[in-house]
């Protein structure tokens, strides 16, 4: 399958050697994609706007995952270091190129937060890091301009889609009994799975390329495996965990944010600290009790979806017990 410019190597070539300073600055941005990034930003949105807006990103995040995941396996295209021995790669990645995961999550995430604020320093802050982002993945040897572009389109698609059918979605979802609504909710949770599942069975007798397999491991060392599912379950426990911890909050009487500033940052700042201390922590527990090593794909599922559960669920809870509301 050939794009041409889009898909030439050599635009990452030439941008890695516009200048060293400059390389180095851009590659430092890759935790612009990375879970501790993501549920920093879930985390400054849910408690320092209100835990509904914060369930509301969480759920089209773990629904991008899901379906970049799904296009890049239907897609199955390569990403640059490994089919360029050109390009320098600054990190591995085992996943297929297109589309960009991490532009579509700036697309989705950055997108949302502006639409959200609706204030011109979040817009310009937003924008700010949705082209970095982008940028960055160049720079760093991981991704085709065709990934990035693509990425966009389709994270700010899937964006739209979501933002239209959420406010309908809500207001049947209430009209439900609880056990309706929480049936409702698991199944919405699946549905990264079940977007990537079908993809996965089409790739068939399909095989990753020798050469792609050898260059990547002689760029950083690691081998990839491109051709399996890698995020989706984390995907599935990001909803789950959301979802039936906004539910969980609702019965315990809800929570807002502080009106003064003070109170407010500081239910910011302790609560985004829990949440990246638990993100950090909760994998060891699966370790340690054999889970990971068992089931990989029910560690992975539980520990996003106890992330997302103390996100929503927990931090507002213990905050409102304590007096910050």
């Amino acid at each position: 399958m050939d794009f041409g410019l889009l898909m030439d190597p050599g635009i990452n070539v030439a941008v890695q050697n516009i200048s060293p300073s400059v390389t180095a600055f851009f590659t430092k941005g890759e935790f612009l994609d990375s879970m501790p990034w993501y549920f920093l930003i879930i985390s400054l949105i849910t408690f320092g706007l209100h835990p509904r807006y914060g369930v509301r990103l969480a759920t089209v995040f773990g629904l991008n995952v899901g379906l970049n995941e799904a296009v890049k396996i239907a897609f199955h295209l390569p990403r640059p270091y490994w089919v360029s021995a050109a390009v320098k790669a600054f990190s591995a990645h085992s996943s297929f190129g297109f589309p960009s995961g991490a532009a579509m999550s700036g697309a989705v995430m950055y997108g949302y937060i502006a639409v959200t604020v609706r204030r011109y320093w979040a817009f310009i802050t937003c924008v700010t890091l949705f082209l970095v982002t982008g940028m960055v993945r160049i720079f760093s040897g991981i991704h085709f301009l065709f990934d990035i572009l693509g990425g966009w389109l389709i994270g700010l698609l899937l964006l739209a889609g979501f933002l239209l059918a959420a406010p309908k979605a809500e207001e049947y979802a209430r009209r439900l009994s609880r056990p309706a609504r929480l049936l409702l909710f698991a199944l919405v949770a699946a549905v990264p799975i079940l977007l990537v599942f079908p993809a996965w069975l089409s790739l068939g007798s399909w095989q990753v390329p020798g050469p792609w397999i050898e260059l990547a491991r002689q760029q950083t060392g690691s081998v990839i495996h491109p051709d399996c599912i890698q995020y989706a379950w984390g995907a599935c426990g990001i909803i789950f965990g959301s979802l039936f911890g906004y539910e969980y909050l609702g019965t315990r009487g809800g929570w807002s944010p502080p009106a003064d500033l003070k109170r407010r940052a500081a239910v910011v700042i302790g609560g985004t600290l829990s949440v990246l201390l638990v993100n950090a922590a909760i994998p060891n527990v699966w370790v340690f009790l054999g889970i990971a090593a068992l089931i990989p794909q029910l560690a992975t599922f539980l520990s996003m979806a106890v992330v997302t559960f103390w996100l929503v669920a927990g931090v507002p809870s213990v905050a409102a017990k304590s007096g910050f509301t």
